[in-house]
């Protein structure tokens, strides 16, 4: 069959069949073993095989809407001579009275959503095909949108704060070390005691952070650093803060 041809066979099949549609696929026993229920069968079970369920839920919900079902069926009908031949088949048994186009009221009525189908009731033994689960499933959706995915957002978000708090950091060593003066681990006690005592609180501070060390600069620590330098005039202060560690 040649596409064009299967194009045409697409659009008759789908011009037949969704005057029918949801009540048709709303459940098995709606219209079991009747020709238009056959002709359903052959569309749904190919859209389940080619991974369409989406395509055929929204055409079950929204019959109008047929245009990706269409190119599904003229492709398969194209590539598949048998499935081309049971598409017209089922046609061919169809009522001669069947409409083609399908009432306007009957799709989309104009004040009201249509209620949903009920199912006929089924035997325990009675299992339902793989095209009334696909429609059941397509009526459980609202409006057919698939989920919003923020995974790639998260990351970015996190990584702006990582940006952020280092620029935090790195602020506060820099003030620390503005702070400082000329004083270093490597200065003597002496220095440290001609240096005005705020210069002192940031080199301290700038110290045991190059050391990993917290709070060194309190008072307490302070005054023990200054102690230290009376008692030990040649002591460095790197050397004193280390004592401090732990």
């Amino acid at each position: 069959m040649t596409p064009s041809e299967s194009r045409e066979l697409a659009a008759v099949v789908l011009d037949r069949l969704t005057p029918r549609l949801p009540e048709v696929a709303a459940s098995d026993d709606a219209a079991p073993g009747t020709p238009i229920r056959r002709l359903y069968e052959l569309v749904a079970d190919r859209l389940l095989t080619l991974g369409e369920q989406d395509a055929l839920a929204e055409l079950v919900r929204n019959p109008r809407n047929d245009s990706l079902v269409r190119r599904l069926l003229a492709t398969a009908a194209t590539e598949d001579p048998r499935y081309a031949e049971e598409l017209s088949a089922a046609l061919g048994v169809l009522p001669a009275g069947t409409p083609v186009t399908a009432p306007a009221a009957e799709v989309t009525p104009p004040t009201a959503a249509p209620s949903p189908p009920t199912a006929a009731p089924q035997s325990p033994d009675a299992a339902p095909s793989r095209a009334g689960e696909a429609a059941r499933a397509g009526a459980d959706r609202s409006d057919g949108r698939r989920p919003r995915r923020y995974g790639p957002w998260v990351g970015v978000a996190a990584v702006v704060v990582l940006l952020l708090l280092g620029a935090i950091v790195a602020w506060t060593v820099v003030d620390g070390l503005d702070g400082a003066g000329g004083l270093t681990a490597d200065s003597g006690c002496e220095e440290y005691r001609q240096a005005p005592p705020e210069e002192r609180v940031a080199a301290i501070r700038q110290i045991g952070l190059a050391k990993g060390i917290s709070g060194v600069d309190s008072p307490l620590v302070m005054t023990a650093v200054d102690q230290l330098c009376e008692t030990q005039p040649s002591a460095k202060l790197g050397d004193l803060v280390a004592r401090f560690d732990g």
